[in-house]
């Protein structure tokens, strides 16, 4: 039975390799790509909150369909075709303009912001101890992402194409590919039928509501939300400022995954951090690298200071954003896990970064070409969130955390497969949201 497990556990690694790597693969060269195109700093901005437009109907549209109609991984093999053939679209220049650019974007994450998800509800569906055996299998989706960004720069060197103005096409070439590869690799996944409980969302969703009312949890979604208004700048603003520095665009795929870096560690060090700082210590940690990071580029350094500096950024998703998530489910009631998670992904993956990605845009905009006076503004938000949450978060002494993933660890609770899609959806997107 154990090889059986083993089996099963590796195939859900490879899926998670492969959702990673097309994400990996033209996220961190869209702004350099666009801005070849002639696309401006405010096109830019709309163009990249696709992503978070495209998060809103997840609930609503994919989740329904996959609680009710659809095996989970028919609706991957088929999400992931229509994406290959958007992707492959994209690839060979069907639109160079803004608007039609963003009907684009939005038609592909309409079809797969969902997808991370869904994964996840496959992968907790078919893993012997989920709790135990998700955070390797979850891995996996950061080296494929940080695999991907490799491939792209060796091919995008070795064929050439690192001079400014010509786009980044190779990138959409990679992940149309990949998409294709998972769309067919999708069907030979476990069968994970529908399991029709998806009507408990909206009622889990408006009890996560009262939660608000406890301090803690009003200090943390205000700053989570706010947190999420400067996340967008690291993928949007960033790899075109990389490229200004003299960074050869074939190697910004590269250098953006030393922020995937500490992410990887996190996964191991993230309980015995908890331990030692508590959750208010461990999400200032998580603010501040993100502040100090902005900082570090509103002075303009050399080109190697910046890289030295990504992995701060690493530092501070796995701290804020895995840790909140963490810090979310810890204080929520078993009958209310889903719906607080729903909450926080509403708030931050939706609403906070869309706005994050349209105030990017018009900062762009403002500012003159490459100016690292655009980093000015998330410098100092993150800081003032810094100031704000250490003098305004108490944790509620009277809740015990539950952090344990041990072998004894605790029920996926009483709203099933449910629940444990909502703990870890946010996981495995954080990363295309910076």
């Amino acid at each position: 039975m154990g090889g059986i497990d083993a089996r099963t556990r590796w195939r859900l690694a490879g899926m998670m390799a492969l959702i990673y790597a097309i994400q990996g693969a033209f996220w961190p060269l869209l702004a350099v790509h666009l801005r070849d195109l002639g696309i401006d700093g405010r096109g830019r901005g709309w163009i990249f909150a696709t992503l978070a437009l495209g998060s809103f109907a997840m609930p609503l549209g994919a989740g329904q369909l996959v609680d009710r109609l659809m095996p989970a991984q028919r609706f991957l093999a088929l999400a992931y075709l229509m994406g290959a053939a958007i992707l492959a679209a994209l690839a060979v220049g069907v639109s160079v303009t803004p608007w039609p650019l963003f009907a684009w974007f939005l038609a592909y994450w309409l079809v797969m912001a969902p997808t991370t998800v869904i994964g996840a509800t496959l992968a907790f569906r078919n893993l012997a101890k989920p709790q135990n055996e998700f955070a390797g299998v979850r891995l996996w989706g950061t080296i494929g992402w940080m695999v991907a960004g490799w491939f792209v720069s060796v091919l995008m060197s070795s064929v050439g194409s690192s001079s400014a103005g010509q786009g980044a096409y190779e990138a959409f070439w990679v992940a149309a590919g990949l998409s294709l590869v998972l769309a067919v690799y999708s069907l030979t996944l476990p069968h994970t039928p529908p399991l029709a409980v998806g009507a408990r969302t909206t009622s889990g969703l408006r009890a996560a509501v009262a939660m608000l009312r406890r301090r803690e949890i009003e200090v943390y979604l205000r700053t989570a939300f706010c947190v999420c208004l400067t996340t967008p700048f690291i993928y949007q603003v960033l790899p075109t400022h990389l490229e200004s520095r003299g960074l050869p665009r074939a190697w910004i795929s590269t250098a953006m995954t030393l922020g995937q870096v500490p992410e990887i560690a996190a996964l191991a060090v993230l309980p015995g951090m908890f331990r030692r700082f508590q959750f208010q210590g461990t999400l200032a940690i998580g603010i501040a690298a993100l502040a100090v990071r902005f900082l570090s580029l509103v002075v303009d350094p050399p080109l190697w200071v910046i890289l030295a500096g990504i992995p701060l950024q690493g530092i501070g998703v796995a701290c804020f954003t895995i840790g909140g998530q963490v810090f979310m489910d810890s204080r929520a009631p078993a009958e209310r896990r889903a719906g607080a998670q729903a909450l926080l992904t509403v708030l931050t993956a939706g609403i906070g970064s869309l706005l994050g990605s349209v105030l990017a845009g018009e900062i762009s905009t403002w500012f003159s070409r490459d100016s690292a006076l655009v980093f000015l503004i998330p410098c100092v938000i993150d800081g003032a969130l810094l100031v704000y949450f250490c003098a305004s978060f108490r944790p509620d002494s009277a809740t015990t955390p539950r952090i344990d993933v041990g072998d004894e660890a605790r029920p996926l609770g009483t709203d099933g497969v449910r629940g444990s899609v909502a703990l870890t959806g946010n996981l495995v997107t954080e990363s295309a949201d910076g």
